[in-house]
């Protein structure tokens, strides 16, 4: 069912009070008015500047006040005696005063059975509890495909154009405006036409840089620029490797030859073994937007705004893709899943929310999901299917650890002829990448410190004794993840 079909089932099933969830009242508005669902029905807003407006048709008997006032305005729509829905805008904005809220339940009774609706807009589901259950909540989706085609036609046809966009052209411009609004679609094909003369290919970067633009704004998202390469990692051949197979996998090719869209990948391991650089890495090597989401901020204080501020952000990622998708420290936000966390089953829902959309989704967007604690994950996330591959990082072998001195020397010293990288690797026994690049930059800071010389290999070796590793500090627990990993996962890194 359409939005319009969904509210207007509403408001025949005797539904008095209505709240609509969207940021997009005038869209909405528009919508409503030029339905002939409601051919017959006067369509009347009101908010807090301007009183009553009727949008379509009149309002007989309604008297706006010099000075407008929510229960001012209840009264006058009990007293309305035509057929009308009455659009309230910003009203929730009076629910922290208690006669309000009382005051609109005991209209929503009195308006049963007869031909009036209120709908309040709103852009969060939040409600308070009083209301919950008398009030029946829709929300309005972003534009789909044919309502952005439709404004696009309208577009090239006012602006004339010369050569006005190929099927395949228009069906990318499309494709790339789904998860904007209204208005900021609108906006953008003006600001094309200013900028270009026209819609043409030159388009589809202006909207990427809008989309862009977006994340930034939001909390939830971060965009990270693609900086590094699957050469930045030491070792982790295994992933590499299985990375390199799939990295054409959103190409049309792949879509001809029948190959399905990859999920994710869950990447567990020990702290500082690169998994958040595999994920920076890979965006590198598919050439696709990085975009990290930070699922502490997913969570709100009021009952459904952790929900919604997901479903946005999944809504924003999807507006990019193809894209990656980094959730990084997994357990952070889903240990409390179980219920034992005492929030109220907030990460519950969370985690349905987002295990929802994992198996729904149809957006090329590629998960790549990072923990350290697998013991505080819930079991239904590595569930078979989840995820395409659960991959184990674990502490590197020696051969990696060469691997890691070189990729790490390289970076602050182009030659390194004069460092062992076979001794260095011996020393660092069960090291992890992370620690090793803390040694050279201590033994950097050292030799800085001694009139600014040149860091040696003794430098660093000494530098070794003075790092007490991961592996020592919390030896049970790895050995544990270890063995758990053994028999569940496949190894990222190589056979020694």
């Amino acid at each position: 069912m359409t939005f319009l079909e969904r509210f207007n089932t509403t408001i025949r099933s005797n539904h008095s009070l209505i709240n609509v969830i969207t940021y997009e009242e005038a869209r909405f508005l528009s919508m409503v008015a030029e339905s002939p669902f409601f051919k017959d029905k006067n369509i009347i807003t009101w908010d807090l500047a301007d009183g009553f407006n009727p949008i379509k048709g009149d309002m007989p008997g309604i008297k706006n006040k010099e000075r407008p006032d929510p229960i001012n305005c209840l009264l006058e729509i009990k007293k309305f005696s035509g057929s009308a829905i009455f659009i309230l805008r910003d009203f929730h904005l009076h629910f922290r005063e208690s006669i309000i809220l009382r005051s609109l339940r005991n209209l929503n009774h009195d308006l049963q059975f007869t031909r009036k609706t209120i709908v309040l807009t709103t852009p969060s589901p939040s409600l308070p509890l009083e209301l919950r259950e008398d009030i029946c909540q829709i929300e309005l989706e972003l534009p789909g495909y044919l309502e952005i085609e439709k404004e696009l036609d309208s577009v090239v046809l006012s602006t004339s154009q010369r050569k006005p966009p190929t099927p395949q052209l228009k069906e990318k411009i499309i494709e790339s405006t789904l998860g904007l609004s209204m208005v900021n679609i609108k906006n953008l094909f003006s600001r094309i036409i200013i900028i270009h003369g026209a819609i043409d290919e030159r388009a589809i970067e202006i909207i990427l840089q809008e989309k862009r633009g977006i994340i930034k704004k939001g909390e939830i998202l971060e965009f990270f620029p693609v900086q590094e390469s699957l050469n930045d990692i030491g070792g982790l051949e295994n992933l590499k490797a299985w990375l390199r197979k799939r990295s054409q996998v959103f190409t049309h090719k792949a879509k001809d030859y029948g190959l399905p869209a990859p999920k994710g990948i869950l990447i567990i391991g020990i702290q500082g073994t690169g998994k958040s650089l595999t994920a920076k890495a890979t965006a590198g090597l598919w050439k696709l937007p990085l975009l990290r989401m930070d699922l502490g901020k997913v969570f709100g204080s009021l009952l459904g705004e952790s929900e919604q501020n997901l479903r946005q952000a999944i809504q924003l990622a999807e507006t990019i893709s193809p894209c990656i998708l980094w959730v990084d420290e997994l357990e952070k936000a889903f240990s409390g899943s179980s219920g034992a966390a005492g929030d109220s089953g907030t990460s519950a829902r969370i985690l349905g929310t987002f295990l929802t959309w994992m198996q729904e989704k149809t957006k090329p967007v590629f998960i790549i999901a990072t923990g350290n604690d697998v013991a505080q994950l819930p079991p239904e996330l590595m569930r078979k299917g989840r995820f395409d591959e659960i991959f184990f990082v674990d502490l590197p072998s020696t051969t990696e650890r060469q691997a890691i001195f070189k990729v790490l020397l390289e970076k602050v010293r182009p030659v390194i002829r004069q460092f062992n990288l076979e001794k260095l690797a011996q020393a660092t026994t069960d090291y992890s990448g992370a620690e090793i690049e803390q040694i050279i930059y201590d033994a950097m800071f050292n030799a800085f410190d001694e009139n600014q010389r040149e860091f040696t290999e003794t430098d660093i070796l000494a530098s070794v004794s003075e790092i007490i590793p991961i592996s020592r500090l919390m030896s049970e627990k790895i050995n544990a993840l270890k063995a758990w990993a053994a028999q569940r996962t496949r190894k990222a890194n190589s056979e020694n």
